[in-house]
């Protein structure tokens, strides 16, 4: 018995083993069905690095820049912030001429003629790093969006005395979208027979001479889509550094959605100070001359600290078209509560020295933009009308505040 079992398992065995042998193997290949996909590049979307251009009309803010200084107390936007006009062509592909007027927010009931007494005139000429090797590679084309190194040429309008200036500017600036431009940049300057170091930042709309260009939709490009549940958001700070004006601005702001509606809190705290000349708003005569305005030496300081409910209007409506997520980009409407601050000695402002300290709470409402940009940017832009009490006296009266931030968001 035990041998026939033996017999049969061997030839099992021998069976498989010729199996084995007698398996023949084929190889074949077959056309690729998958359709080439083109990916978004981000950056050159976006900025337009690949559209020519070598003319543009830019209407922005110039939101940390004043050619002629104006105390905080005159602020009524929360940055010194002034409407510029430009024009910039290139004769080169890698250098242009930027030619831009600057006209300072002041009070509303200044009239036009003193406004343009104020408007500052900026002559420049840009040298694109890099422009020319990028055009020859392949990865840009003729245009203004790139890094560059200018001269300029400053002359601070009519009022109080011709003061021009002369200087050395590092900046960056960018095409954004069809109709948009930002301009980021440090200037080394003289200032009568002094050095002066400072910041400024632009944003705005630009027409010029190229064609719209049909995108992929704006949440495909930018950092809409992510979804965000909190953030902490930096903005640019404001420098100034010279002998006759110090000057810095900064501000930190939470934000935190509230469940999965269009609702957050943001919190935000700016802190400003100022140490220099500047044209203060004050009614004097002197020597049977009337003025609205007298240059000062000021030592100022601000804190404000603000909360906002803010309701992100059309963040449903997009989110049942799959077109949004995140709820924290978009337009939004809400309520402006904020404590402010403010602290400030100006010599000789009449006849003797100008002392105010104020305590205000302000509270009213809130409409405003915010926008997300890649992976760690933000803008942000509100006003609000408020009701503002002064907390050591019995003052109240109403005004509008307005924010315009930008920065780094994490």
């Amino acid at each position: 018995m035990q041998k026939g079992v033996l017999f049969v398992l061997s030839l099992l065995v021998s069976l498989v083993a010729h199996a084995q042998d007698t398996v023949s193997v084929s190889y074949s290949e077959e056309a690729d069905t998958l359709v080439k996909q083109r990916f978004i590049d981000r950056y050159e979307n976006v900025f337009m690095t690949k559209v020519a251009t070598r003319h543009i009309v830019k209407i922005g803010l110039s939101q940390y820049y004043q050619a002629i200084a104006f105390p905080l107390q005159d602020d009524k936007i929360l940055n010194n912030t002034s409407l510029q006009l430009g024009y910039e062509f290139k004769f080169l592909p890698a250098f242009s001429i930027a030619l831009a007027g600057h006209m300072p927010f002041l009070d509303l009931n200044i009239p036009l003629k003193g406004l343009v007494q104020y408007t500052v005139m900026d002559a420049q000429l840009r040298w694109f790093v890099g422009m020319r090797r990028r055009i020859k590679k392949g990865l840009s084309a003729n245009n203004f969006s790139g890094n560059y190194i200018g001269v300029f040429y400053n002359v601070p309008g009519t009022v109080d005395h011709y003061n021009p200036k002369i200087g050395l500017r590092l900046g960056i600036q960018r095409r954004f979208l069809n109709r948009g431009f930002m301009d980021f940049n440090f200037s080394v300057h003289k200032r009568v027979d002094k050095v002066e170091c400072s910041t400024q930042a632009i944003l705005g709309i630009a027409f010029g001479d190229w064609k719209r260009i049909n995108r992929a939709p704006l949440c495909d490009i930018l950092f809409c889509d992510e979804q965000i549940r909190n953030q902490w958001k930096v903005r640019l700070p404001e420098i100034t550094v010279g002998y006759y004006l110090n000057r810095l601005k900064a501000g930190v702001a939470f934000e935190q959605k509230l469940s999965d509606w269009p609702l957050s809190l943001n919190f935000q705290l700016d802190a400003a100070m100022n140490n220099g000349f500047n044209l203060i708003r004050v009614k004097n005569n002197i020597y049977g001359y009337e003025t609205d305005y007298k240059n000062v030496y000021s030592r100022e300081k601000i804190v404000s600290f603000s909360i906002q409910p803010r309701y992100y209007t059309f963040t449903k409506a997009q989110q049942l078209k799959g077109r949004s997520r995140n709820g924290l980009s978009g337009l939004y409407a809400g309520v402006n509560t904020e404590y402010y601050y403010y602290k400030g000695s100006h010599g000789h402002a009449v006849y003797d020295n100008l002392r105010s300290e104020d305590s205000i709470i302000n509270a009213g409402p809130l409409i405003g933009f915010q926008l997300r940009l890649f992976n760690h940017g933000y803008f942000d832009c509100n006003t609000s009308y408020n009701f503002q009490d002064y907390l050591k006296s019995t003052q109240t009266d109403f005004g509008f505040r307005t924010n315009i931030t930008l920065g780094l968001a994490f």
